[in-house]
């Protein structure tokens, strides 16, 4: 999809606004104090290593009877510390950055999610043709909820969504 200087300033603009503003800081400066007490309440080492993920969606399995349950406690302070140590493992090991827009406060169910950076973007072009912003938003408390449903993947298999797909296949 070719966009026009404009669009392309306007994706720009978007784009540090999401990564940059007090809603987003302030969920990042909490997530982070919380983590060393979140951490504790979990046997292991949590070293923010690919590897660690693995313990993470086993704690989160035997944390919770079912996706609907998780769904419920999305907002609590266990889901929301557990999904910020996913993104920072997905920012460390994948030069992925955190993004909320300011204004999702008003809408239910929206969270801080991870994305490659700007500079990136027309290396993710939008299937349909639609977006022009085709760039992977994983958004770590939906998905270690979503982990819960059977056939549903793995925490540690997640970050190939960063690799764009091949245009010859």
């Amino acid at each position: 999809m070719d966009i026009t200087d404009d669009e392309y300033e306007e994706l720009r603009r978007l784009d540090q606004l999401r990564s940059n503003n007090s809603v987003l800081n302030a969920w990042l400066t909490i997530q982070h104090a919380e983590f060393p007490a979140w951490a504790e309440q979990a046997p292991g080492t949590w070293d923010f290593s690919l590897d660690s993920l693995v313990r993470l969606e086993d704690l989160i399995r035997s944390r919770y009877a079912s996706v609907e349950q998780a769904h419920q406690d999305e907002g609590g302070d266990f889901l929301q510390t557990a999904s910020w140590y996913v993104g920072e493992v997905h920012n460390r090991y994948f030069g992925t950055g955190w993004q909320f827009h300011p204004d999702s406060t008003e809408i239910p169910g929206a969270w801080p999610f991870v994305t490659v950076p700007f500079d990136r973007l027309f290396e993710f072009p939008d299937e349909d043709g639609i977006d022009p912003d085709g760039r992977p938003f994983y958004t770590p408390v939906k998905r270690l909820c979503g982990i819960l449903t059977p056939d549903n993947g793995h925490l540690a298999t997640d970050p190939e969504v960063y690799t764009p797909a091949c245009e010859d296949a």
